[in-house]
């Protein structure tokens, strides 16, 4: 994944809240896919390789947050495992079709997870994080410029 992507999954980050936290892990993860597929096509296996990695950690992350207390986690534990089985397959026989398989799974769930994140109204998971405000300006010369402030406001740091 580029840096600009990863850049950008980390910002989100730092805003979201619980239930935004998966949406992102899900996009992630299918990121991660659709650049193993395209590293796998290309032949550039290590590359390949590392995106697969990371999608199987992504999911793996999803199994170990699953409260199990609750029964639709066990139904969506077997669907992670199978997602995770087929990447794993897909490195192993370096098939593309097995990347269409986990991505479906992803794919299949991650809209309901949207729609719990629009009902979800805790605040962000990350306390004392950069705020980051984004926005367009004119330059010397009417030139369009983009600005983005990081770290706007005087509370983010260490507070005892």
């Amino acid at each position: 994944m580029k840096k600009d992507v990863l850049q950008a999954f980390a910002t989100r980050v730092t805003q979201a809240n619980k239930t935004e936290l998966v949406v992102i892990i899900y996009e992630a993860a299918l990121a991660s896919i659709e650049e193993g597929r395209k590293a796998l096509d290309a032949g550039a296996i290590p590359e390949a390789r590392r995106e697969i990695g990371r999608a199987r950690d992504l999911i793996a992350e999803l199994m170990r947050s699953l409260d199990m207390k609750y029964n639709i986690s066990t139904y969506l534990m077997e669907l992670y495992r199978f997602g995770h089985r087929e990447l794993c397959n897909a490195m192993a026989y370096r098939d593309t079709k097995h990347l269409d398989n986990a991505a479906h799974i992803l794919e299949g769930i991650l809209p309901s997870f949207k729609e719990l994140a629009k009902q979800d109204e805790s605040g962000p998971v990350m306390q004392n994080s950069q705020t980051i405000v984004a926005g367009l300006t004119y330059g010397p010369g009417s030139d369009l410029r983009e600005t983005i402030g990081v770290g706007i406001g005087s509370s983010r740091g260490f507070q005892a």
